[in-house]
């Protein structure tokens, strides 16, 4: 049997077309801080306020030809209300997408796009 494996995973990342909207986005929807943030290098991590997993997002550029926005992973990220964090993304005019699918007494789910059309859910654990 192998040593190797994987110790553990602390950060996801996707790439957006525009880094400072995307900055906005995960700040101001989310409610998300910046933890790291390289114009020169197009990339920022941000995490939530109570630490967790990291979210790196990278501007395109003409190097990343086998990457695209848009095309990801799905990051999930943990809410205390899901139906008040949904409405309060829709005001702030995020795309929802489908409706919100709940697993009784486990988790509701919703599924989003930010504006570089990137896949994340919002999550409510019920069983907490």
């Amino acid at each position: 049997m192998s040593n190797l494996s994987i110790k553990k995973s602390n950060l996801s990342w996707v790439v957006v077309n525009n880094l400072q909207d995307a900055i906005k986005f995960y700040t101001e929807v989310l409610g998300l801080k910046v933890n790291f943030e390289s114009a020169e290098f197009g990339w920022a991590e941000l995490s939530g306020v109570e630490g967790g997993a990291a979210l790196g997002i990278a501007q395109y550029n003409d190097g990343m030809e086998f990457l695209q926005a848009g095309v990801n992973a799905i990051m999930t990220f943990d809410v205390d209300d899901l139906n008040l964090m949904k409405q309060s993304m829709i005001e702030k005019g995020t795309k929802m997408l489908g409706d919100v699918i709940e697993v009784p007494g486990h988790v509701k789910l919703q599924m989003f796009e930010d504006a570089s059309g990137n896949k994340f859910q919002i999550v409510e654990q019920l069983n907490s």
